[in-house]
């Protein structure tokens, strides 16, 4: 048993060795030995977040012949190496909470240094920040389960923050995946999943009884229209489902059973929200897991749609996890949760935001 205690110790520290050398952190020794034998299909790139893509595709592509070009490539980036791996290091050993405390003592220090025309030119390019993100949050309390609910739309106003918590690389590939989802008739559907961040869209979000479409009813769908990244109109509806609200969904929504009875059949507003949203893409936060599945069960989809969904967005950010709340949380928005009004606001603040730094 004795021996078993130390083989277990001996294994940990190997695990502690490898994680700190080879995965936590980058090792020279390493790298210079990807180098040597593996250099000229770039693997030591790769190693290094150096996009060694280039020298495998030429080596790959001429049959070989592509050696001539990779190998003084190859013999510069022996010089470079040391400074590769110390870069990497450095990335790595900092968390995004350093990162952060370091950008604000960095801007405070710019802050106290640079000139009154400076902080003007500083102002309105926060200014314009703001404008762009287009929804006005007015400061709320933030209980999702005492505060009054209505179909009115509100003004809101909110100040997200001018940086995200780490560096982000914007993507110029624009891609389009297609998928084919049954509806309760003999046709089918034809749904779009746009990579490509439009100017033109409407944000949707529903709050439902439950997580199955089939099952389940919608008993909130809210949409709101932007053309040039401008708000233009709101959908905002509570519809009866014809069903006892349950006292999780009571307690999560803050829907209670009063407004749901009094709320509009589905039928009627289906040629409404369908009319509303047109032609234009739909935008959601896992629109395409969840939104769009109740969307077509519920016949609001009658034609081939296009989607973008902003969950992938949301999981750039390196924050905790990439649910609405958390992400409202780092843009400095203070509304209701799970309220699919709010909700729209917030997945809108996120969307211009990835439009902005991604």
């Amino acid at each position: 048993m004795f021996k078993l205690f130390i083989a277990i110790y001996h294994l940990e520290k190997i695990k502690d060795l490898i994680e700190k050398n080879f995965i936590r952190s980058k090792n020279i020794w390493l790298a210079y030995l990807l180098a040597i034998f593996f250099g000229t299909f770039g693997l030591h790139r790769l190693y290094l977040k150096k996009n060694g893509l280039k020298m495998l595709l030429i080596t790959v592509l001429t049959l070989g012949l592509g050696v001539i070009i990779t190998c003084p490539i190859l013999i510069m980036d022996l010089f470079k190496i040391p400074d590769w791996v110390k870069d990497c290091n450095n990335i790595n050993n900092t968390s995004p909470t350093e990162k952060n405390i370091q950008t604000n003592q960095s801007s405070k220090h710019i802050n106290n240094t640079v000139t009154s025309i400076n902080l003007n030119e500083s102002m309105s390019t926060s200014s314009r920040l703001n404008n762009s993100l287009s929804a006005n949050i007015e400061e709320t309390n933030s209980s999702n389960i005492d505060k009054p609910r209505n179909s009115q739309v509100i003004s809101y106003y909110f100040k997200p923050k001018l940086q995200p918590v780490m560096e982000f690389k914007p993507k110029t590939k624009t891609h389009k995946k297609s998928t084919r989802t049954k509806t309760n008739s003999s046709e089918t559907i034809k749904i779009s999943k746009l990579r490509k961040l439009r100017d033109d869209y409407v944000v949707v979000d529903i709050e439902t009884t439950g997580l199955s479409p089939s099952e389940d009813k919608i008993i909130q769908l809210s949409a709101i229209k932007y053309i040039d990244n401008k708000e233009i109109a709101v959908f905002n509806e509570y519809i009866n489902p014809h069903t006892k609200l349950s006292d999780f969904i009571i307690n999560l929504t803050g829907i209670t059973q009063d407004i749901v009875d009094c709320g509009k059949e589905l039928n009627d507003i289906k040629d409404d929200f369908i009319s509303f949203y047109g032609d234009l893409p739909l935008v959601g936060h896992y629109i395409n897991g969840f939104d769009i599945k109740f969307l077509i069960a519920n016949n609001l989809i009658i034609k081939n749609v296009s989607t973008i969904d902003t969950l992938p967005l949301a999981r750039k950010l390196d924050l905790e996890n990439a649910k609405l709340p958390t992400v409202k949380k780092f843009l400095g928005i203070n509304n209701n949760s799970h309220d699919s009004l709010d909700d729209c606001y917030t997945t809108n603040a996120l969307y211009q935001f990835a439009k902005k730094n991604f």
